[in-house]
């Protein structure tokens, strides 16, 4: 018996020193990572919270690759003095549940509190964080709601969220790839590669459809993308069969991968099974060998016109299907007819829209909930006169006994426009409530049309029981927006009309008329290449598939874009640039300004004063006077986009994305693609760094582009010239007249012969 028991203490003694590693499922490593709460925010500024009960609402990402384990949220906060020591409470909330609540104290205002977060609150996909604050500085119910001393201030920049997550293995299915890619990330790496060395148009053109398929599921996640080419790997032998599956070097799987080629050109880095499934078009997801967490999607076809179409099947797979791990694409019918196709959200001019064509569902606005948004695309190249008018058709209702300084204020791109007053007592449906906004107040590409609420309640004051329940107001769905016909022309080059609507190398969801061309052969290149496509891909929402991009001499096409790193060999293409590199480098330097007082008839200051409504003083033309600068050394560690008019083709333009051959051209795309920074770009030369400073100017010639239709040129030349068309109609009155009048004598002639005119006696 002793033996036994002897025994038995040494198998115990084994079984509990048998590490970890070796039992059947590993641990899973939990990773943390933490984030300012302004990370989260629109508006960098500090959360304020006012009035007797504030509220503000943060939303954070928790993507579909990760398990959240926790979370804590760590508050730097101070509030009012004034408050009263037992009435003042900080609730936080999390997707509607109660995870934390601080005392407000006005000795020591100044408060920092951690709250752990439990795995069970925390969900996949967005998690709402809102802070409420209860701010009494009385007892009683005798005071003021809106007094200014009530406010608790959130410092946005020292409080942060950690986040603790473990990885989830990928899910093989093609149908989750919106999953894995999409903007709840926070910010996403993939590399692209190839199995030749030799670089060919067509591959250009497969990797331009995989980066826009990739940055059209990444609306606002900053994307990096490299390109690489395969470096084989030989898996050690373990029991004679290979240990993993593909032949490509782990040191190049540092994210997620793309492997894109031919059947005969990537079979030597893939299993066989997967050879043997590529007969056609072909798409497959697999996890990575040794990153689970990882993918590897497989791009390919039996020739190169199946790779392409493999390409552009995964720029276009929107919805969860197909749901395998593999697919064989046998066709792709864009069933395109004659009628007009255009974009979501791009507005036709001359039509009508109702707001739910155009994404807006019907809102109910209230106390706490006072915004909507109203988004829509206008054409880059809209022209129409002064006096062309955006009517906005409301459906309307708003709530009983409110304070008549209650309204709903209407915003354009940030600007204050109108204001619909809520002055029924008894409250108000509206079924066409309509307001005129001017066209010129618009911008090219994406508007914001912005409704806010100003809801007041018509009982107020110390010792009064405040209803806010009846602080209501609706705009529906079916409220309609109508734009008035325009022509098309546009002023190039202009860096700030590219900025908003990649116009001209995007017309129409169209690249027909731009090709791309590379001006060197490296990685660093191809990659700026696909990421600027895809950069252009964004402003039309859908993948641009008639995408000319090539190594070799440009074609016919209108516009030109030298993307990469120049050499001696390829100075000669920027002899028309305002900016010319090579051993003597050009430069504009800003110098003077040329001012000229504008030139007006008197005939049309006459119009102009007497008999035109809101008549407005002409503004003096100011245009820069730059000195031209030559000089050894050149770029250094900037980077150079610009913009001037294409020697070689009428009214084409011509677009150069630069560099030094020694710095890293995506790190500088990656920069300029950054909101702070693209939404800076203007003029016609953009000069910039990899810590965001930057500087611009207007350089070289202009030139008018668009339709040269009568119709047009005549509304152009008779905006500029009101007094002309008043003349041109006082002519065509008179001989009008002249005509009528001729024609009734002569009808008087004919017809009234014998009737004598009477004389005059006088």
């Amino acid at each position: 018996m002793p033996k036994i028991i002897h025994l038995a203490f040494c198998f115990l003694c084994v079984f509990a020193l048998v590490p970890p590693a070796l039992s059947k499922e590993e641990a899973k490593p939990v990773l943390n990572k933490i984030w300012p709460l302004n990370h989260f925010m629109i508006n960098n500024e500090p959360i304020m919270l006012k009035n007797v009960s504030g509220s503000y609402a943060v939303s954070f990402p928790i993507s579909d690759r990760v398990e959240p384990e926790s979370a804590e949220l760590t508050l730097l906060l101070n509030n009012s003095n004034l408050l009263h020591e037992r009435r003042g409470q900080l609730v936080v909330l999390l997707n509607g549940y109660v995870v934390g609540q601080i005392k407000l104290d006005p000795v020591n205002t100044e408060t920092q509190a951690k709250f752990t977060i439990a795995k069970e609150y925390l969900k996949n996909g967005y998690n709402q964080l809102t802070f409420k604050a209860a701010q009494h500085y009385t007892d009683s119910q005798c005071e003021d709601w809106s007094s200014p001393e009530l406010w608790t201030r959130i410092d946005s920049v020292k409080s942060t969220l950690a986040l603790s997550y473990s990885f989830k293995p990928v899910e093989e299915s093609l149908a989750r790839l919106n999953s894995l890619i999409n903007d709840r990330l926070d910010e996403y790496d993939v590399s692209v590669i190839r199995a030749d060395e030799e670089l060919s148009d067509d591959y250009l053109y497969w990797g331009a459809m995989l980066a826009q398929g990739v940055k059209l599921r990444l609306k606002y996640v900053p994307l990096t993308l490299n390109e690489q080419i395969a470096k084989p790997y030989q898996w050690p032998e373990l029991e004679g069969k290979k240990a993993g599956r593909f032949n490509i070097d782990p040191a190049q799987l540092k994210n997620d991968a793309i492997l894109i080629g031919s059947k005969d050109q990537i079979n030597k880095l893939i299993p066989d099974e997967i050879t043997q499934a590529i007969k056609g078009p072909y798409l497959g997801i697999f996890r990575q060998d040794n990153n689970p967490h990882r993918f590897v999607l497989i791009v390919s076809g039996t020739d190169s016109q199946q790779v392409k179409m493999a390409a552009q099947a995964f720029a276009l797979l929107n919805m969860p299907l197909p749901d395998d791990v593999q697919t064989v694409v046998k066709d792709i019918n864009f069933n395109l007819t004659d009628a007009a196709v255009f974009n979501h959200q791009a507005i036709v001019p001359g039509s009508a829209y109702q707001f739910s064509q155009l994404g807006f569902v019907n809102k109910s606005f209230d106390a706490n909930d006072t915004d909507a948004k109203l988004e829509f695309r206008l054409p880059a190249d809209m022209y129409s006169t002064e006096e062309a008018i955006v009517s906005v058709n409301l459906d309307l209702a708003y709530g009983a006994a409110m304070r008549k300084d209650s309204v709903i204020n209407i915003s354009l791109n940030g600007l204050f426009n109108h204001a619909v007053q809520l002055k029924e007592q008894s409250g108000a449906h509206y079924g066409n409530y309509r307001i005129d906004i001017p066209l010129r107040s618009f911008q090219t590409g994406m508007n914001y049309l912005t409704f806010k609420a100003v809801l007041t309640p018509s009982e107020t004051g110390k010792c009064t029981f405040i209803q806010t329940g009846n602080l209501i107001a609706s705009i529906y769905q079916d409220s309609t927006i109508t734009f008035p016909e325009t022509g098309h022309v546009a002023s190039l080059p202009d860096l700030k009309l590219f900025e908003r609507t990649g116009f001209p190398l995007i017309k129409n969801g169209s690249a027909e008329q731009t090709v791309f061309k590379l001006l060197d052969r490296s990685s660093d290149s191809v990659a700026s290449s696909w990421h600027f496509i895809a950069k252009l891909a964004s402003f039309t929402d859908t993948p641009v598939f008639d995408i000319h991009i090539t190594l070799g001499d440009t074609m016919e096409q209108q516009n030109r874009v030298l993307i990469g790193k120049p050499t001696k060999e390829t100075l000669g293409v920027f002899d028309a640039a305002p900016v010319r590199l090579g051993q003597l480098n050009q430069f504009p330097y800003r110098y003077k300004e040329k001012q000229q007082a504008p030139e007006e008839p008197l005939w049309e200051w006459m119009y102009r004063v007497l008999l035109s409504e809101n008549a407005k003083p002409l503004v003096t033309k100011i245009e820069p006077e730059n000195v031209s600068m030559a000089h050894t050394t050149g770029l250094g560690r900037n980077f150079l986009f610009m913009s001037y008019p294409s020697p070689n083709a009428d009214n084409g333009v011509v677009f150069a994305l630069l560099s030094e051959p020694e710095h890293s051209l995506s790190d500088g795309l990656t920069e300029l693609l950054s909101p702070g920074l693209w939404n800076q770009m203007q003029g016609n030369v953009f000069i910039w760094d990899k810590q965001g400073n930057f500087d611009w100017l207007k350089e070289g010639n202009t030139f008018v582009t668009g339709e040269s239709s009568p119709r047009l040129a005549m509304s152009m030349h008779f905006s500029k010239h009101p007094w002309q068309w008043l003349a041109l109609v006082l002519v065509m009155l008179l001989l009008a007249a002249r005509l009528i009048h001729q024609l009734l004598s002569k009808y008087k002639k004919t017809t009234h012969r014998q009737v004598q005119e009477d004389e005059d006696t006088d």
